[in-house]
């Protein structure tokens, strides 16, 4: 899948960011960024389906993010599953490189 970086998936925050950082070389302009979603299975967390979460490294390309999510998840659990939240997580490269930016000015 394009969308999703194929390595060792991370299971820690931590251990995400810390792979985002290993493969940007602008945190300005970062090409991967960490993503953390929440997937639910139909019927729905509500009326007894599973939620879990999922760490991601994602390949920061034009396009609507939550469109590729989307399409990730109904590819890769199928038709029982659909995102249910997501949320991009900043490094700490990516927080210093914008406020060392805002300082210049």
């Amino acid at each position: 899948m394009s969308t999703l970086t194929h390595t060792e998936a991370p299971t820690t925050v931590n251990e995400l960011l810390q792979l985002v950082d290993s493969q940007v070389t602008d945190p300005l302009h970062p090409e991967v960024i960490a993503i953390e979603m929440q997937i639910e299975q139909y019927p729905g967390v509500r009326e007894g389906g599973d939620l879990f979460e999922v760490l991601a490294a994602v390949t920061n390309k034009p396009g609507r993010l939550g469109d590729r999510l989307r399409n990730w998840v109904q590819s890769e659990y199928g038709d029982d599953y659909r995102l249910a939240d997501w949320r991009t997580i900043p490094t700490t490269r990516q927080l210093e490189a914008e406020n060392d930016y805002e300082d210049e000015f």
